[in-house]
C-alpha cells in the first residue's frame, strides 16, 4: 500500500523528469565535489553546528555524533560520526533562510555497511515555507540500490537526472523505504548545488 500511495503522489513529477544517468564520482571523502550550499567554506565542524550557512533539522535523530542525521553535512564519508543511521521513513533537510536556491544538481553518497540499508524509494525536494514541499527529484526502483559501492558517491544533474526547479529556501532528503523492506536505513552524505534566485 505504501508503495502504490507513493507512485500516485509522484507519478507526475516522474513523467516530466529527465531520464536519469547518474554520474559516479569514486569513493570516500575524496571523491565529494566540496562547497556545496551547506558548506560553502568547506570549514563546518564534524560534530556540532559551527560554521555551516544552513540550519539543519530532521525527523528522527536530529543530532551530530554516532550516526545521527546531521552528519549527512559533514563532509566527511565512513561510518559511525560520518553517515546517518536511522527509520527507513525519515528525512532530513538544510533551511537557508530567507536566501533561495535553484537546484542545479547535488551528490548523495552510500553509508559504509550492509547494501540492504540503502533506501530504494527516496526523493529531494524543495519548500520556502516547511509546510508545502515540491518534489524536485526522485528514485523509485524497490530493491535496487542507486550505489554499487560503499562510500560512493553519485552526482545528479539538473537537465540530465532532473528537471532544473524554481528557487527553494529548505531542500530536504526523505526516504520511504530501503532495499531488504527492513527499518534500518543508511546514507553517507549529502552535498546541494545551486544558484541564488530573488526572494
Amino acid at each position: 500500500m505504501k508503495r502504490i500511495l507513493f507512485a500516485l503522489l509522484t507519478a507526475a513529477a516522474l513523467c516530466a523528469a529527465p531520464a536519469q544517468a547518474v554520474t559516479v564520482l569514486g569513493t570516500g571523502a575524496g571523491a565529494l565535489v566540496g562547497h556545496d550550499l551547506t558548506d560553502p567554506e568547506d570549514d563546518g565542524a564534524a560534530n556540532e553546528y559551527v560554521n555551516y550557512n544552513a540550519v539543519f533539522r530532521a525527523s528522527t535523530e536530529a543530532y551530530y555524533g554516532f550516526e545521527g542525521a546531521f552528519n549527512v553535512f559533514d563532509n566527511r564519508v565512513g561510518g559511525g560520526d560520518d553517515k546517518w543511521c536511522c527509520d527507513a521513513n525519515a528525512w532530513v533537510e538544510a533551511d537557508f533562510g530567507k536566501k533561495r536556491y535553484q537546484l542545479t544538481s547535488f551528490t548523495a553518497t552510500s553509508g559504509n555497511d550492509a547494501a540492504e540499508r540503502d533506501s530504494d524509494v527516496w526523493q529531494i525536494l524543495g519548500s520556502n515555507d516547511g509546510v508545502h514541499y515540491t518534489t524536485i527529484f526522485s528514485y523509485n526502483r524497490e530493491t535496487v540500490s542507486p550505489w554499487v559501492a560503499r562510500g560512493q558517491v553519485n552526482l545528479y544533474v539538473a537537465g540530465t537526472d532532473f528537471a532544473l526547479p524554481e528557487g527553494y529556501s529548505i531542500l530536504r532528503y526523505q526516504t520511504f523505504s530501503v532495499i531488504n523492506n527492513s527499518n534500518i536505513h543508511q546514507i553517507g552524505e549529502l552535498e546541494f548545488f545551486g544558484k541564488e534566485v530573488p526572494e
